[in-house]
């Protein structure tokens, strides 16, 4: 009997720690993607000397959220902000805005931006 208890409390435990490793693992690619949408906007204010209003942003905002579930917290999202702003203008000034990088995260925000 303390044999069979001891395998479903085994198998329980597996199945919580992969559980708990599969959410982290997609709270990672949520903020990973938050983060790089946040950069593709930012990229297209350096890049194409775009302004974004409040109501923009506000917009922009919305559309990002939606984009990875409503995943990011709000004291994240500071964090996140400022990686996004020193990501976009290291790679606007390392590699340029023609770079395929730079290309590749335009066309995210054309895509964020027209939806």
């Amino acid at each position: 009997m303390s044999n069979k208890f001891s395998r479903k409390l085994l198998a329980a435990a597996l199945i919580a720690g992969v559980t708990g490793s599969a959410g982290a693992a997609l709270a990672q690619d949520a903020a990973a993607k938050w983060t790089q949408l946040q950069e593709a906007v930012r990229l297209a204010e350096i890049c194409r000397g775009i302004s974004h209003d409040r109501e923009t942003w506000r917009t922009l905002g919305t559309k990002i959220d939606a984009a990875v579930g409503h995943e990011i917290g709000g004291g994240e999202r500071l964090t996140l902000i400022e990686t996004a702003k020193t990501d976009a203008r290291v790679l606007a000034t390392s590699k340029g805005c023609d770079s395929d990088d730079a290309q590749a995260l335009l066309t995210e925000y054309d895509t964020l931006a027209g939806m």
